[in-house]
């Protein structure tokens, strides 16, 4: 028995010391695990035929960070030339190390996308710890941030993984340059770091903010974080060595970006919003509030058209942000002015504020995540209570408070990001059986055709650099004729008429081409609706005339071709509520 007992008492530390991550692995395994069978998914396709053609240099792997919207793997007609080019070489080559090393196999970018995420969690476990939580408290959190449904798209879609990477190097940083700056909570009591320890860590700190400077542009928020905590924790005199040196590569990134992007490389409306606008303050602080619906109250965040919903309906919007921001400021209040009082808060703004001016999307709801992790564990400590189970019959019943706090919102959060990431699978899967389609076209695809589609999703975007990779053919052009009016393709009749062999009508009933949000993305873009009439016959090959248009939008196009769009070397397809692709031959 003694012996056992001893077994027992030496196991008992590791044992706690690993289950919290085993807990949270074992959740990112069930619950994002599947998306390792997932594939390449739109941009992936990019990223994957660009990182192929660079090699190694910092000017090739800049080189590849773009994306060709509108012209280069899809021609639209109604909407300008764009490519969306990034400073992230690090994140790029990263994934460029993953795909080489694993045969450039998506599956292997799917594990390294769970991994990160998981490293990630654990990074976010020991950070709870350090401002205080208790070893299960700090796992609890940790395991709600790991399966937010609000991370399903960042998770899961191999595009997002700089994401990832971008909050592991960040949080790395983070706790490097807390340990140079002696935070409390942050070193060791016993072992307070010397002149050397706390310039080694400060070094480290630097070495990983320039490889998060390397991942995403909102690095830079990081020296503020920094320079908040040192003086919270009035530590600011020994924080100035490791603000120091993160001062040096924040200098080298700029100046590095700037020279290899040619300046600012900032995208237009409706990517991003300019200063200069008259609705930019309204935007970024409706956007702020959006966003923060999306990590506290799991609204979806819905690139273009999502905040445009809630501004229509200015009572619910600002109230459910009323019911995030009270309690929020009640929480900051209960802790004072401590150090994980401020630290939560001002890292969920910081990482939210770069991003405000750009369009939404969900992934950017990752980084400041951790801000809200931290506040939503003062918020367990706060409804725990400091005082012991004796304390009393209130204070016995704070601990059951606490756990069904977190069992409850964990099964919710399950619930919840299962079928997200089975609405996810089902974008890829429409991406796939209209790629298939368009791939087994009857009268078969050689290098350099054009490819007409009509009605295809939007989430077929990508689908000539899919087609290309699936079939080994090159130089193909995609040129939608028409995005469907739905998501995931045509949900209402639809009818194609041949006006002759070079002209042909097509109608839509009961949904309108160019209405809602695709409506709105041309507004942004263009600064009005589709014109009645468009000449693209240099280069595309056709023009375009609106027949029918109402409030809704367009409900009837003829295109006038060039050439007879089934003749060789053109195809014209057709999406409908039976099809994802056929191929119209007359």
């Amino acid at each position: 028995m003694t012996g056992d007992g001893t077994i027992r008492s030496r196991l008992r530390p590791v044992w706690n010391s690993v289950a919290p991550a085993v807990l949270v692995a074992g959740l990112i395994a069930l619950l994002h695990g599947p998306s390792l069978r997932g594939g390449l998914f739109m941009d992936d396709y990019a990223h994957f035929r660009q990182l192929q053609e660079c090699d190694w240099s910092l000017r090739d792997l800049t080189a590849a960070c773009r994306l060709e919207l509108v012209g280069g793997v899809a021609e639209l007609w109604w909407l300008p030339q764009t490519t969306l080019r990034f400073f992230r070489p690090a994140a790029f080559g990263l994934m460029k190390l993953t795909y080489t090393l694993s045969g450039w196999n998506p599956v292997a970018m799917h594990a390294a996308s769970l991994m990160w995420h998981l490293l990630a969690c654990l990074l976010l476990m020991a950070l709870l710890r350090s401002l205080g939580a208790s070893r299960w408290l700090a796992a609890a959190v940790a395991a709600l941030f790991a399966i937010h449904p609000a991370h399903v798209a960042t998770v899961q879609w191999v595009a997002c993984q700089t994401e990832l990477m971008v909050t592991t190097f960040l949080l790395a940083a983070a706790f490097c340059a807390a340990r140079s700056g002696r935070w409390p909570g942050f070193v060791p009591q016993d072992r307070p770091p010397g002149v050397r320890s706390s310039l080694g860590w400060a070094l480290a700190a630097g070495a990983f903010f320039l490889l998060a400077l390397g991942c995403r542009e909102n690095a830079v928020m990081l020296p503020v974080i920094v320079l908040a905590g040192g003086a919270i924790a009035r530590r600011l005199r020994a924080t100035l060595t490791v603000t120091a040196a993160l001062a040096v590569p924040l200098i080298v990134y700029v100046v590095a970006r700037t020279v290899l992007l040619g300046g600012a490389a900032v995208p237009e409306r409706p990517y991003v919003i300019s200063p200069s606008e008259p609705d930019f303050v309204r935007f970024v602080v409706d956007k702020g509030l959006y966003y923060l619906l999306g990590e506290y109250l799991l609204v979806p965040c819905v690139p273009i058209g999502g905040l445009p919903f809630f501004q229509a309906r200015p009572l619910i919007f600002y109230g459910l942000a009323g019911l995030i921001i009270v309690p929020l400021l009640l929480v900051s209040w209960r802790w004072g002015r401590g150090l994980a009082a401020i630290f939560g808060p001002a890292w969920l703004v910081a990482f939210m504020l770069p991003v405000l001016p750009v369009f939404a999307s969900p992934h950017h709801l990752y980084l400041p995540g951790i801000g809200w992790a931290v506040t939503v564990m003062l918020a367990l400590r706060a409804l725990r209570g400091e005082r012991p189970p004796s304390a009393g019959f209130i204070a016995r019943l704070r601990g059951p408070a606490t756990w069904t706090a977190v069992v409850a919102p964990l099964a919710v959060f399950a619930v919840i990001t299962f079928y997200s990431g089975l609405a996810f699978d089902t974008g890829r899967g429409v991406e796939d059986c209209l790629v298939g389609e368009i791939a087994a076209a009857p009268s078969g695809l050689a290098d350099g055709d054009i490819l007409y589609t009509a009605n295809m999703p939007v989430l077929g975007h990508y689908a000539r650099l899919a087609v290309e990779q699936r079939t080994g053919r090159r130089n193909l052009r995609l040129i939608p004729l028409t995005w469907s009016p739905r998501l995931l393709g045509p949900a209402t009749p639809t009818e194609l008429t041949w006006v002759d062999d070079r002209t042909i009508d097509v109608r839509v009933a009961g949904d309108r081409y160019f209405g809602g949000v695709l409506g709105l993305l041309v507004r942004e873009a263009t600064g009005g609706d589709v014109p009645d009439e468009v000449d693209r016959t240099a280069d595309l090959g056709f023009r375009v005339r609106v027949l029918e248009r109402d409030s809704d939008g367009v409900a009837a196009l003829r295109f006038e071709f060039q050439r007879p769009p089934t003749e060789r070397g053109l195809h014209l397809f057709w999406a409908s509520r039976t099809r994802w692709a056929y191929e119209v031959r007359r």
